[in-house]
């Protein structure tokens, strides 16, 4: 076969690698993720802008290991070569180049090496001109002011990457719209790096098992424009209970998910958490703000080698945005040997699930589902009681539809909780009711219901569909505490059983929701038109 190189245009190729999607919020976390793998432990960011020419520069200072001039010539070039360790967070050799250049046209790189200077620098002005990879090597006296600054902040090695000629950052509308433009993009910036760094930022130790106010030895410090980030963390911790404080704990489960089969591994495993947060109304305003705790920051917080790439959402859809799921945020961890598997992009700001492992997610986060939207309604478990007034309508039940209406049991939940159910629509997660062992009653009373809802529908070991009937709920107490007699009593207990039945029948994880809600609003309304019956006549 016959070939020939073909050698692109650099000034082409150059415009075009100024757009490959980052946000100023990304770019600069690509920066930090050199500094990290460079050892860095401080790193400090400027950003300052001339008034009166409206020009915008930014400078990353760190004390990381420096680079010789080779090093140096090596990362500047596009497609650099690998980092000797994989699981360096600056893995791929472009990122330096492409998040810088797509908001700055100059580039510029100094690094101190055993306290030896060098520097190179990118323009894109120039290379368009010559249409040539021409690194640049300008005098160090030109940028006498940058070097100043890193000397004073480092011992013998460290580097700062330099922005100028910014164009993309902040559109030049007048000195009035720039300033308020950047005090939102320095907010914006702020709060992303808290959260992409939170575990470098608060101590990889300190993540899971520690109050914030009692975080020490930080992995990393960073500051911008003068300003300490604190790291965020999502799941909640700081809210752990002390002396003086009695709310609900965010709840930690934890999850190992074994021998991941890929081509490249033979076996490996990422770790997922579940945790429910505390109500809204339990929150003071400083713990609500430091929760972020919006509809926007529910679900996935996913971390590669410990740096965040994804936080807040389903990926995939994998459920959709609901505010019963606000409470609800899944802490997923994996190294570098998944990087393949999990389709890591250049931005790292991409994650991919395979269909496979989607299903095995809405296995493991169906029950922490349940239990964010039970919270969500201030519900709370109660255990059921076996009411003689219904032991008429469970006979009916026993000998009329019970035998060919059992619901097919899939298996049973290793905590022995619940019961997985299977239908022509696909699998169920529901309580298994341990209540009635050889009574044979299919409905059943609760002192109260989660959310003040009027039933729910639990199942036996054998797949029976048990009805549970909220007996402080308004319609309750009207109905069955008022003047219905026998009959209509077991006709109401052969309606709820049914509706419990169906919703077995015709319910999976996907419309689960939806069924509930549907109790939940059907609940809300006999509860206000349960006003108009007769007032009650206690059975005693």
């Amino acid at each position: 076969m016959n070939s020939e190189k073909q050698t692109p245009s650099p000034s082409r190729l150059v415009e075009s690698l100024r757009d490959t999607g980052y946000s100023h919020q990304a770019a600069f976390a690509d920066i930090v993720d050199n500094c990290i793998a460079a050892n860095a432990t401080n790193i400090t960011i400027d950003i300052s802008q001339d008034f009166m020419g409206n020009d915008v520069s930014v400078a990353f200072y760190d004390n990381g290991d420096g680079m010789s001039v080779d090093e140096l010539k090596n990362a500047m070039r596009y497609g650099s070569d690998k980092r000797p360790s994989p699981k360096s967070l600056g893995k791929f050799g472009m990122g330096l180049k492409t998040a810088s250049t797509s908001f700055c046209r100059r580039l510029s790189v100094i690094s101190i090496k055993n306290k030896i200077p060098s520097i190179r620098v990118w323009d894109i002005d120039e290379i368009i001109e010559q249409d040539e990879w021409i690194l640049l090597e300008p005098n160090l006296d030109e940028y006498s002011d940058y070097l100043e600054k890193l000397e004073a902040l480092i011992d013998s090695c460290g580097t700062v990457v330099i922005w100028t000629r910014v164009d993309r950052l902040i559109i030049n509308n007048g000195t009035d719209y720039i300033q308020k433009a950047m005090d939102t993009i320095i907010a914006e910036i702020s709060q992303h790096l808290s959260a992409t760094f939170g575990k470098f930022l608060i101590g990889i130790d300190n993540f899971n098992n520690t109050r914030a106010d009692e975080y020490t030895n930080p992995e990393v410090t960073i500051m911008l424009n003068d300003l300490l980030i604190e790291g965020w963390n999502p799941n909640g911790l700081f809210l752990n209970k002390n002396a003086n404080d009695d709310r609900v704990i965010s709840d930690i489960k934890t999850r190992e998910v074994p021998l991941v089969h890929h081509d490249k591994v033979t076996t490996s495993q990422y770790t997922i958490n579940g945790f429910v947060l505390p109500r809204k109304q339990d929150l003071t305003g400083e713990e609500e703000e430091q929760l972020r705790y919006t509809n926007y920051n529910q679900g996935f917080y996913i971390y590669r080698e410990n740096r965040l790439i994804y936080g807040g959402g389903w990926p995939h859809n994998l459920f959709a945005e609901d505010p019963h799921l606000t409470l609800l945020r899944v802490v997923l961890d994996f190294d570098h040997e998944l990087d393949e598997y999990f389709e890591i992009d250049i931005r790292k700001s991409k994650v991919n699930f395979n269909p496979k492992m989607r299903e095995e997610l809405k296995k493991i986060l169906a029950p922490w589902k349940n239990e964010a939207n039970k919270r969500y309604r201030g519900e709370r478990s109660v255990e059921p009681l076996v009411d003689p007034n219904h032991s008429n309508s469970s006979r009916v039940i026993q000998r009329t539809v019970i035998d060919y209406n059992q619901n097919i049991i899939k298996r049973i939940s290793e905590d022995g909780n619940s019961v997985i159910l299977e239908n022509k629509f696909g699998e169920i997660e529901v309580k298994l009711n341990k209540s009635q062992e050889d009574s044979k009653m299919y409905v059943l009373n609760a002192t109260t219901l989660d959310g003040n809802i009027l039933w729910s529908c639990e199942s036996d070991e054998q797949g029976n569909t048990i009805v549970i009937l909220n007996q402080e709920h308004e319609f309750y107490k009207r109905f069955y505490y008022g003047k219905s007699n026998n009959i209509m009593v077991q006709a109401m207990d052969s309606v709820f059983w049914s509706l419990a039945n169906a919703e077995l029948k015709s319910n999976d994880d996907k419309t689960r929701k939806n069924f509930e809600e549907m109790r939940f609003l059907v609940s809300q309304n006999l509860s206000f038109l349960a006003k108009e019956l007769p007032n009650i006549e206690c059975l005693n």
